[in-house]
């Protein structure tokens, strides 16, 4: 079983965006440079032919950042939701919310909670609207902690 710490939920890097965005760069800088050299010489079709291969993998590029950037946005929310329940669950065991972990990243009705003086179950009611705090006792666990 997996639980991922606070500190994990609170500071999710994505690298990923950086090298996109890099590239997305890169691309646009060769594009803009091998059209102005096609409009420059206009014999020369071969800076015609390269500029529109980079146009295509610019849009291709920039299709995947808008996609990825709106899937981190939804997974950004959902991870507000589970650190906002873990926040909650720390003030009401009178614990740091650094000291816990939990068992997903996104909020569900089989959610447990890792504090240092055990595990911990959140049953929701029908709605999701409110839980109760059950502690439990994992037989044989083979837990796993993912602290970054």
């Amino acid at each position: 079983m997996i639980f991922y710490t606070y500190h994990y939920l609170t500071t999710q890097h994505s690298t990923w965006q950086y090298l996109r965005i890099a590239l997305l760069i890169a691309l646009l800088v060769a594009f803009m440079g091998l059209f102005f050299y096609y409009l420059r010489h206009r014999w020369n079709v071969k800076y015609k032919d390269l500029s529109i291969i980079t146009g295509t993998l610019l849009l291709l590029v920039l299709g995947l950042q808008i996609n990825s950037l709106v899937s981190l946005r939804s997974a950004s929310e959902q991870t507000g939701e589970i650190t906002g329940i873990v926040t909650n669950v720390a003030q009401q065991l009178h614990v740091i919310p650094k000291k816990l972990a939990v068992n997903a990243t996104t909020s569900n009705t089989n959610l447990l909670i890792k504090a240092p003086d055990g595990y911990y179950r959140l049953d929701y009611n029908s709605d999701n609207s409110a839980y109760l705090i059950e502690k439990v006792t994992l037989h044989q666990p083979k837990i796993k902690l993912v602290k970054e």
